[in-house]
């Protein structure tokens, strides 16, 4: 760090975001035209860089300069300066837990489009990187690819092969892809999703449970399964605490909770262990931003899809 403050160092059109203040938490049509209303241009993208890196910035107390590497970032992805994906993901390794990090990265990605999708694809594969991190890669290219239907299938074929390591991948990040490809219809890929789902290397309560994945790629229809097979397995393993500790324990709808033993026989491929809750990294703490807080939600990367 320098002796004097970063903000001090910034010159216009840049400095002009270190004044804005306080984010919205919009989809992308309501950012700002940062290039149109501020002047930047491809010119300004070392810069932008810069302050979407700045330390002092990030943790200032002023009012507004904390904002400011929000600001940038979208900018950054309105330039569509793929140069700065690495700089981006870099920030996981000093402010994992900040919402508006994990919330706002996809959109930056989608926004930098199909000139992106190698820096991601190698970016996605890298292990140096934090699993929140390449889950939110994994998004940005899903994003991707529904923005530009005609760069599907290329979008799919990254997902697909980061989830053909499934077995080195962490169960968060087999679960966004999986959520990935689902946003995609990526039906494509059922025999390879189902291999994730009897291997048990996936965290299921973010796609939902292999019978969820069949019902949303059309495959099967929802009065094919149990209220139980829609269930992710943290759910039941929960339940089923709950069942060992009071037999009469009383579930959320004023019954007796239901009985899933025959669930749970040998002969199920999901049954053998169901009691042990597969290792899942903890829920991300709402840290917050400056003065506001992005929606806790939308801050920590488990993209939940419907579950009965």
């Amino acid at each position: 760090m320098s002796e004097q403050h970063n903000s001090a160092t910034y010159q216009p059109p840049v400095s002009k975001l270190l004044t804005i203040g306080e984010c919205q938490i919009t989809k992308t049509e309501g950012w700002p035209d940062y290039r149109k209303k501020f002047g930047l241009t491809e010119a300004d993208i070392p810069e932008l860089i810069r302050m979407m890196s700045d330390g002092e910035l990030w943790e200032s107390e002023k009012e507004a300069e904390p904002w400011s590497v929000i600001h940038a970032w979208r900018a950054l992805g309105q330039l569509k300066a793929v140069e700065a994906i690495a700089p981006l993901l870099s920030q996981w390794d000093h402010y994992e837990d900040d919402d508006w990090l994990n919330s706002e990265t996809p959109s930056v990605f989608q926004l930098m489009g199909i000139d992106a999708l190698p820096v991601l694809a190698e970016s996605l594969a890298s292990q140096s990187l934090s699993e929140w991190a390449r889950s939110s890669i994994s998004e940005g290219v899903a994003k991707i690819g529904e923005q530009e239907p005609e760069h599907r299938d290329a979008c799919l074929a990254v997902l697909i092969q980061q989830l053909e390591a499934y077995n080195d991948n962490p169960a968060v990040l087999n679960g966004m892809l999986v959520a990935a490809l689902l946003d995609l219809n990526g039906v494509e890929a059922i025999e390879l999703i189902e291999q994730v789902y009897v291997a048990k290397k996936i965290d299921d309560s973010i796609p939902g449970t292999w019978a969820t994945v069949q019902i949303e790629l059309g495959l099967k229809q929802a009065s094919d399964f149990a209220p139980a097979d829609l269930q992710h397995q943290l759910f039941k393993n929960m339940q089923a605490a709950r069942l060992i500790a009071n037999p009469n324990f009383e579930n959320g709808f004023g019954g007796l909770a239901p009985d899933w033993s025959d669930r749970f026989a040998p002969e199920s491929r999901f049954s053998d262990d169901f009691l042990n809750v597969p290792q899942q990294s903890a829920l991300k703490p709402a840290q917050g931003f400056g003065k506001g807080s992005a929606n806790a939600a939308e801050g920590n990367k488990k993209k939940k899809k419907k579950q009965s």
